[in-house]
């Protein structure tokens, strides 16, 4: 996955491996090494603190710690931590019992979860400068903090819709609905709320909101962005022939894509400290570094017309469990492989490839080999099944 910061960059490598690029602010590219075994599920990069996610469930934080947010809630008994967001000076944490906790700065509210209905769960966050915005498992969603320029009014839904992905930037919000189409409240100043009609056929996929940018991935492939363009960050680098982009992040200043290559572009301010990035190759345009060999950069979600899915990986004893869900955690799928098994380790299984359509989804190891093929109305495959990789048989 890509994470875009304050003139910084958190890029996840496919071995598990989180790598910064950009200003090493009071340390918030010191990235924890890891203990034999584990690998970084997400990388969230903030104003000067980074949050990182572990296959283990558990979350540290790196960086300015001033207002308390890198002091991770300690989990309950039986549960795990399983999506994170750095805020500008504020963390938020989504709990695997679809809770969502807090630590960091509170002076407009953008912590205050406790005002939140207590009875809904949760199944994404999004956190900026001083507000914070969480998707509910129920399709809806409600935020909390400043709201100076209406970031916090969130749109209503027409009947049937739902919203799929939140996105909070410094004074606006953006947010994804089930029919592909997307909204926008807060401040619209420089047009980052100027949401681009799309193509016949087409749908958004993915949202990101940016300091006074956004930037938006369509079904196709393709991203567009708009807004404060003072450092070229809406400048989006031009694919090569039969390569699409796969994830985005909007930061400050900057706009990082992932490609289906495996390979990241950036665009924008990267900030200084970044010497192993290439020169501009374009106006407003860089190539940020390609993996080590063997390696890819990963995305963590994979949208779809009329749905988003999630992929998380659990290992216990033996036995790794991909599990395959909704982000209302609908299961779609749910696969059991021995991890005594020599034809992959547990880095690749992080590193899975997850694509999805409306009838059909796909689950590819980095090395090409397919690890589930099946139609979503007649799965080949079903919940708990064992996979055998080295023979390619199910059991």
């Amino acid at each position: 996955m890509v994470s875009a910061g304050d003139a910084y960059v958190l890029l996840l490598q496919s071995d598990g491996l989180a790598v910064a690029y950009g200003e090493d602010v009071e340390g918030r590219c010191n990235i924890p090494e890891l203990r034999d075994g584990l690998a970084y599920t997400e990388a969230s990069a903030g104003g000067k603190h980074s949050v990182l996610l572990r296959s283990d469930g558990h979350a540290v934080a790196v960086g300015r710690n001033a207002e308390g947010q890198c002091n991770i809630p300690p989990l309950e008994d039986g549960t795990r931590y399983v999506h994170v967001c750095a805020g500008e000076n504020h963390t938020v944490l989504l709990r695997s019992d679809r809770r969502v906790v807090a630590c960091g700065e509170n002076g407009s509210g953008q912590c205050n979860m406790s005002g939140i209905d207590g009875e809904v769960s949760y199944a994404q966050i999004s956190a900026q400068q001083f507000h914070t915005v969480l998707l509910r498992s129920d399709g809806t969603a409600v935020a909390c903090g400043q709201n100076f320029t209406g970031e916090c009014n969130i749109p209503a839904l027409d009947d049937g819709l739902l919203y799929t992905q939140v996105s909070a930037g410094a004074c606006h919000t953006v947010l994804l609905r089930s029919d592909g189409n997307v909204v926008a409240c807060g401040s619209k100043a420089h047009g980052r709320c100027n949401i681009p009609a799309l193509p016949a056929g087409m749908a958004y996929t993915q949202v990101s909101a940016g300091w006074s940018h956004t930037v938006l991935l369509r079904s196709d492939g393709s991203a567009v962005a708009f807004g404060l363009d003072q450092h070229g960050q809406c400048r989006i680098p031009p694919l090569d022939e039969g390569v699409t982009y796969i994830d985005i992040s909007a930061g400050g200043r900057q706009t990082v894509l992932l490609r289906s290559d495996g390979h990241v572009v950036a665009c924008g301010l990267i900030g200084a400290g970044q010497e192993d990035i290439p020169s501009l190759t374009g106006a407003g345009e860089q190539d940020t570094p390609s993996p080590e060999h063997g390696l890819s950069y990963v995305g963590d979600l994979t949208a779809a017309r009329n749905f988003v899915l999630q992929l998380q990986v659990v290992c216990q004893d033996d036995l790794a469990t991909l599990m395959c869900s909704t982000l209302a955690g609908e299961e779609q799928l749910c696969l059991k492989v021995p991890l005594s098994d020599p034809a992959w380790d547990l880095h690749r299984l992080i590193a899975s490839k997850l694509t999805a359509n409306r009838q059909r989804l796909r689950l590819v190891l980095p090395h090409g080999q397919m690890l589930a093929d099946f139609c979503r109305a007649h799965p080949a495959a079903t919940a708990g099944d064992l996979f055998n990789p080295s023979k390619g048989t199910w059991s």
